[in-house]
């Protein structure tokens, strides 16, 4: 009996953890829900810790270390489908330096959930020098010279600029109609602004990847390098009918519109709501600008 339980575990475990890593095949219910999970623990102990530094300034220093995280993702999303391959000379060598280095090959640390816990300690390391040397301001610094290199490896391998200005273009204007219908709510923060904006960009690269991209690019088209949804709500709606990632931008703007209502209603205080306020950007921001950034680049 104990070996079956074993046999049972080792094959769920390789199943719905480690063979979609392997596989590249995304997320399921299974590792969605123990991620979730695993997520919201740490961030219940980041907040009893982190409790009191939570106000708009915090929130804007933290934005360094997503497109960090997201971007450092992409590197290794670009080397891994080998579109950085063909720009080695670029920047004077720096892109083959980077390749060469290994560092950003796919793999347990490049990919979910390595990847959260690469950028969580060294957001945390930047906060402790940052503390120690009594200078607040060198914390967001360390993340955007951190980040810096990164965005200039991707940058020669922009290839579809039509598409991100596209991504853009639709970013903004759900922006605008979402943050319209959250003044006419009495919601006027700026907090809930930028989760409205997060999510209309991981939702806008969501559409125009799978719903655009995929039927007129020649990387898809002729090449077969397509769009899939990753996440299992994502694909829900990319599954249910045609265009079916339209309505799902419309459910996440409509979900942080209501969500920033029950937050400044119900926020036992300031730190709290701030606190909420950093998870909806992160869990936003964070796969719209990998997403943003593929599709620039087509990796």
């Amino acid at each position: 009996m104990t070996r079956w339980i074993d046999d049972w575990m080792t094959d769920f475990i390789n199943d719905y953890f480690l063979a979609p890593i392997v596989e590249k095949s995304g997320y399921n219910i299974f590792n969605t829900l123990v991620y979730a999970v695993i997520a919201l623990v740490a961030a219940f102990v980041l907040y009893k810790t982190l409790k009191s530094r939570f106000n708009k300034t915090f929130i804007l220093y933290l934005i360094p270390f997503i497109l960090l995280g997201s971007t450092m993702r992409v590197v290794t999303d670009s080397i891994d489908t080998g579109v950085a391959q063909s720009h080695k000379a670029a920047l004077f060598g720096f892109v083959r330096l980077m390749i060469d280095s290994h560092i950003y090959d796919y793999g347990f640390l490049t990919v979910t959930p390595g990847i959260y816990i690469i950028t969580a300690a060294i957001t945390l390391l930047a906060l402790f020098i940052s503390d120690r040397l009594k200078k607040p301001k060198l914390f967001p610094a360390i993340g955007v010279a951190l980040w810096i290199p990164h965005i200039l490896f991707l940058l020669p391998l922009a290839k579809y600029i039509e598409y991100f200005a596209l991504i853009v273009g639709l970013v903004f204007l759900a922006t605008f109609l979402a943050v319209f219908a959250l003044k006419r709510m009495k919601i006027d923060s700026l907090q809930s602004q930028a989760a409205v904006f997060a999510h209309a960009l991981d939702g806008s690269a969501s559409f125009v990847a799978i719903e655009i991209f995929n039927r007129f690019a020649t990387e898809c088209t002729l090449n077969g390098r397509c769009y899939a949804g990753q996440h299992v709500v994502e694909r829900f709606f990319g599954e249910l009918f045609a265009y079916g990632t339209a309505f799902y931008l419309l459910v996440k703007i409509l979900f942080v519109i209501f969500a920033s209502k029950i937050v400044e209603k119900e926020s036992e205080n300031e730190y709290e709501m701030n606190f909420i306020y950093a998870l909806l950007i992160i869990f936003g921001l964070a796969p719209g600008i990998r997403n943003l950034l593929r599709i620039l680049t087509g990796a």
